[in-house]
């Protein structure tokens, strides 16, 4: 979870706030030159330095800043990319939440954009708007990989959440989406559309969020002299995990040649938007025989994947990294909690984690293969969309295989 610490502002004065990791520290001070002007008067900067050892003194990102005296919570992503400051109090005359991310106010959220309903609010001197549980951040999966959000509990038992990336509000945690196939049979506005007769399609066993699912299908039209012109999808309403593809047909144009035997057709549909999880497709009107087939949709593509099994305790473990230096640890075996984490790496440990990333991409790295004992591990590396995979015993590892497993494990 990443959360953070949190300061009241009770009248203009400088801030400093520390993101979780303790890798990155933010601070709200007069600009130069500023120091005798008045509180109301005065120019206000928003500094995000990095903190750890040896870390460069300038900093990070700063802009200018609209310092203002009302009580405000603010806080520091883990990354140090973004910055934010909202209201304790509710109020319909100024917004609520304010998003800066490297340097750039990216949203001022109002009562209006955040859909809260002042009907619903506690009643009293005191105009809070939220949950006495506070705000939080935290890390939401997406297409594109982690990303952190503001979580935001109202003060009647709805929650909103963030984007701080871009500033966008929505009702869960991360990205979401319905899946939709492509080419669809909507693009073609022609009465009497049928389900083409389907008597065999393929898909791939896996695949990654963002990613297309690629169908390949094929089968007779229904009538002789039809057309193939798209795809319908719907979800299975017994079972949401089960998505329906149908392929469909069109008649001819009118003054077309008629032939008498149905036409055979093959065609490749692309079902798009896709969350992380385990499928079935199904085809509507397959031929006996053709049975739906499973399918897994994995978390977005990372740079590089490290993977731990066995021991006593039968670990299972996934350890994801992304071209932003987050890290997701997540434990499929035994339980933990909880069972998925997120650090970052700082800069340093980035660049050497990609150097050695570099290293088993060009396949110039093996574990020695005499040892037996430890743990089995492998890592993935993707150079496009090609994956270069090393396999190796923990006890085996030597060199950047080595190094990578001590980047990577916390």
């Amino acid at each position: 979870m990443l959360t953070s610490v949190a300061l009241l502002v009770a009248q203009l004065a400088p801030v400093t706030v520390d993101s979780t990791s303790g890798l990155f520290r933010a601070s709200i001070a007069r600009a130069p030159g500023q120091e005798r002007v008045a509180d109301t008067l005065a120019r206000w900067r928003l500094e995000v330095h990095a903190r750890w050892p040896e870390a460069p003194t300038e900093a990070v990102w700063s802009c200018s800043y609209p310092h203002r005296d009302t009580p405000r919570w603010h806080f520091l992503s883990d990354d140090g990319l973004s910055f934010v400051a909202l209201d304790r109090e509710y109020s319909e005359a100024r917004s609520l939440v304010s998003v800066w991310r490297m340097g750039e106010r990216v949203a001022e959220l109002s009562s209006t954009q955040l859909a809260v309903d002042r009907s619903r609010l506690p009643r009293g001197d005191s105009h809070p708007w939220l949950a006495d549980m506070g705000p939080r951040l935290d890390w939401g999966e997406t297409s594109l990989g982690p990303q952190p959000y503001l979580v935001l509990p109202l003060a009647y038992e709805e929650v909103r959440y963030v984007d701080l990336t871009d500033g966008s509000v929505r009702d869960e945690l991360g990205e979401w989406s319905e899946p939709w196939a492509e080419p669809p049979a909507s693009r073609v506005e022609k009465p009497g559309l049928r389900a083409c007769l389907t008597e065999r399609f393929s898909l791939p066993a896996q695949i990654r969020w963002g990613e297309t699912l690629e169908v390949r299908v094929g089968g007779n039209h229904a009538t002789p002299n039809w057309m193939f012109v798209g795809f319908e999808l719907a979800l299975d309403p017994e079972d949401p995990a089960t998505i329906v593809l149908t392929p469909i047909s069109a008649p001819p144009p009118k003054g077309t040649s008629q032939t008498i035997e149905r036409q055979h057709f093959d065609a490749v549909g692309h079902v798009k938007g896709l969350m992380p999880g385990r499928y079935r497709l199904r085809i509507a009107e397959a031929a006996a025989g053709v049975d739906p087939q499973p399918f897994e949709v994995l978390p977005a593509r990372p740079f590089l994947e490290y993977e731990r099994k066995g021991g006593i305790a039968g670990i299972d473990q996934v350890v994801r990294v992304y071209p932003t230096g987050v890290v997701v640890d997540e434990w499929r075996s035994p339980q933990r909690d909880p069972p998925r984490r997120y650090f970052v790496l700082t800069i340093p440990e980035a660049r050497r984690l990609a150097d050695a990333a570099r290293e088993v991409s060009a396949g110039s790295q093996r574990a020695d293969p005499r040892v037996q004992d430890g743990m089995r591990c492998a890592i993935t590396v993707w150079d496009g969309d090609k994956p270069r995979r090393a396999e190796f015993s923990d006890a085996g590892a030597s060199g950047v295989l080595r190094q990578i497993s001590e980047l990577v494990l916390r």
